[in-house]
């Protein structure tokens, strides 16, 4: 008979309850599954005073006590319990790590039974509880034994002369033995009930898990530790298009999930073998669902151990990350981008200032030569200068930090003035099919760089027709909605427009990478990769999107869509209406780079203004206030040493004065704004500019009506 059994004859089928004493939560956790293990009933507590409250209650048959706790040791715990009259009787037995002799002495001298020391065996904890308990049930019914027998020796000392008194007796004996036998019966039946009640929520906790097992969005299985399948859930099942029959019982590494390829079925083989060994082993891999659709798997491969530390079980674990990878490469694909614009709009100041000096004693010096045989030299210069501006704000544009004149335009005009164009850039053995929507289609653009984004898709349709082709463009206005291209753009009217060619087409491993800055699948010297990067810049700092679509053999198609706004088409001024005049009025020019502030000086003196110049916002500022009385405009370049332009142009509003502000600056659009350098409604001027730009908005400042 095992010593559960026996305690359970001891106890007449009530479960023995035992209170267990420890701060210490993996202490109590062993001990209480132990403990339950053999049909104990197991109480709790984490302190002394907690202990003597929870044994004045529940009155345990027994006490586990620890020794140091916070607040009262086990050793004055265990005093006060045996000073209490409700707990004195309950046997204590000290369990700690103290192992010398003095402090078992002191436990027993403070009223334990019994001294255990940690860590302990399973088996000799239930065995020292055992006899204990046997030891408090034997005293008891000893006791009891005792009062029964001093009860019927007074009985008979008093009524030993009267013989039906002791028939009495006989019969209040018997009866009370089938009371007893009557309990006992009641008390098995109880009994059985309980099995009954344990079995049924057996039952419902195995539901429960393997509803949970079942349902969870993780892939989840059970091995034996060579790797034999026992137990999968629906998840991974129905994420590999298997049934339980094709799994279950084979080794894991041979089932459908590992099917990808050999490296992967070795890679699993050998996680088992390192999880079999008690290692914890993860990584990731790369998987195919039913569908042909990539996966990819963060997989890993738990032990577990018994309490002899033997692996008896391996738990595969796997969770598709498949979208978090993709916006990983999102992320990576946003930081390229962001790393190479911060990039152009680091060098932009530099190349405008340059640009503007090589632009503007250009123009100085064509003026000049106009008469002269080397004039063409001068044009050849200023053509220069040009193609590295436009150079410089198409670096900016893919990263969105040019700056960006925006207004009302139609694009049905826009398409159709750069019709011509078009034609000429594509060649004769490509046709141009355009198709116009027949409502008006005003967005908010710059009219140059939706131009570019033609252009540039026209250049790239032409190369991708080496043998001639047709090249479409179609223009219409679509009202999208909630749900159309994912969350990209909100809901509302806009102007598409569909280039498509009937060119090679691309794999989609390039369609993925084909907006990514410097890539390119010409030739080299044939393609610097900017191309569709710029576009794709463009398209988003208008507020857009752009898509693309392509089949090896039958073409490209991009589609771009603009937001639509409720505005009037006003008229463009073209480059020839602006008038260049000059002007005798005085200007303040602050200017911090040397040959920017000597084109500006002359390029202005030459049309008659008088012009005072400032090398920083400091020395504008002490200039500004020893001539004011003749000065009518403030030239500030907006980032400057010691004081901006915004800087200066506030001080002299402070001190209560009105003028006239023009501001230029070399730097990026994103940099002027993030800082607050200019205030909307204000003059600016974008290097680099020309004499003809120069004047013209020196001019339109100083003509402002006030």
């Amino acid at each position: 008979m095992n010593p559960e059994d026996r305690i359970r004859l001891q106890f007449y089928g009530r479960k023995p309850v035992i209170l267990v004493v420890d701060d210490d939560m993996n202490n109590l956790t062993v001990v209480r599954d132990c403990l339950t293990g053999f049909n104990f009933s197991v109480l709790v507590a984490e302190d002394g005073e907690s202990a003597v409250s929870r044994a004045d209650y529940a009155k345990p048959d027994l006490i586990l006590l620890d020794i140091m706790m916070p607040g009262i040791d086990g050793y004055e715990t265990c005093r006060r319990l045996k000073r209490q009259e409700s707990t004195r009787d309950i046997p204590v037995i000290f369990m700690s790590a103290l192992a010398e002799t003095g402090h078992k002495v002191q436990g027993l001298e403070a009223g334990a039974v019994d001294y255990v020391t940690k860590p302990f065996q399973q088996e000799e904890l239930l065995a020292r509880v055992e006899v204990h308990l046997s030891l408090r049930d034997l005293t008891r019914r000893l006791k009891e034994a005792n009062e029964l027998l001093e009860e019927r020796v007074e009985a008979r000392t008093i009524d030993l002369a009267v013989a039906n008194r002791e028939l009495e007796d006989e019969i209040a004996e018997r009866q009370t033995a089938q009371e007893q036998l009557q309990e006992q019966a009641i008390l098995l039946e109880e009994k059985v009930e309980e099995l009954q009640l344990a079995h049924e929520a057996l039952r419902t906790s195995e539901q429960k898990f393997r509803a949970i097992f079942d349902q969870t969005f993780q892939l989840i299985g059970l091995t034996t530790p060579e790797g034999t399948m026992l137990e999968v859930n629906r998840t991974a099942l129905d994420f590999c298009g298997s049934t339980e029959s094709e799994v279950l019982n084979r080794p894991f590494w041979e089932t459908l999930w590992w099917t990808y390829s050999d490296e992967l079925r070795e890679r699993a083989r050998n996680a088992v073998l390192q999880a079999a060994s008690g290692e914890f082993v993860r990584f990731e891999a790369t998987c195919q669902s039913p569908d042909g659709a990539t996966h990819y798997i963060d997989f890993s491969l738990k032990p577990i151990i018994d309490a002899a530390g033997k692996v008896v079980m391996l738990i595969p674990e796997g969770r598709d990350i498949t979208s978090y990878k993709r916006l990983e490469e999102q992320l990576r694909q946003s930081q390229k981008m962001e790393a190479i614009g911060t990039l152009a709009g680091g060098v932009a100041h530099d190349f405008n200032n340059i640009l503007t000096v090589i632009m503007g004693f250009g123009s100085i010096l064509r003026a000049k030569l106009e008469n002269s045989a080397l004039v063409h030299y001068t044009d050849d210069i200023l053509d220069a200068a040009d193609k590295a501006s436009r150079l410089t704000n198409s670096l900016l544009a893919f990263s969105r930090k040019q700056f960006m004149e925006t207004r009302p335009e139609e694009i049905n005009e826009i398409v159709r003035t750069i019709d011509k164009i078009l034609r000429r850039v594509i060649g004769e053995d490509i046709e141009l099919h355009c198709s116009f929507a027949s409502e008006e289609l005003v967005v908010m653009a710059d009219c140059g760089q939706i131009e570019q984004v033609l252009m540039n898709l026209a250049v790239n349709a032409r190369d991708a027709m080496p043998r001639g082709g047709v090249l479409s463009i179609k223009t219409e206005c679509i009202e999208l909605t909630d749900g159309m291209l994912g969350t990209v753009l909100k809901p509302g009217p806009y102007a598409k427009i569909t280039v498509s060619d009937t060119g090679c087409g691309i794999d989609e491993v390039t369609r993925q990478r084909i907006f990514e800055p410097f890539f390119t699948t010409k030739e080299v010297g044939k393609g610097t990769g900017l191309g569709l990067s710029i576009v794709y810049g463009i398209i988003k700092q208008h507020g857009g999107e752009i898509t693309v679509y392509s089949e090896i053999g039958k073409g490209t198609c991009f589609k771009i869509y603009l937001p639509l706004v409720k505005s009037c088409i006003l008229p463009r001024k073209s480059e020839s209406t602006v008038q260049v005049a000059g002007g005798t009025e005085t200007i303040l020019l602050a200017e911090d780079n040397d040959s920017v502030r000597s084109f500006m000086v002359h390029a202005l003196e030459d049309y008659g203004y008088h012009v005072i110049e400032a090398l920083d916002g400091e020395d504008a500022l002490a200039k500004y206030r020893a001539n004011n009385d003749r000065i009518q405009l403030l030239l500030l370049d907006v980032v400057m040493p010691k004081m901006n332009g915004r800087e200066v142009y506030d001080a002299v509003r402070k001190e209560g004065r009105q003028v006239r502000v023009l501001f230029s600056s070399g730097y990026t659009a994103d940099i002027i704004e993030q800082k607050g350098l200019i205030e909307e409604g204000v003059g600016f001027m974008a290097k680099p500019v020309t004499v003809q730009v120069l004047l013209g908005k020196i001019r339109e400042v100083l003509d402002q009506v006030w």
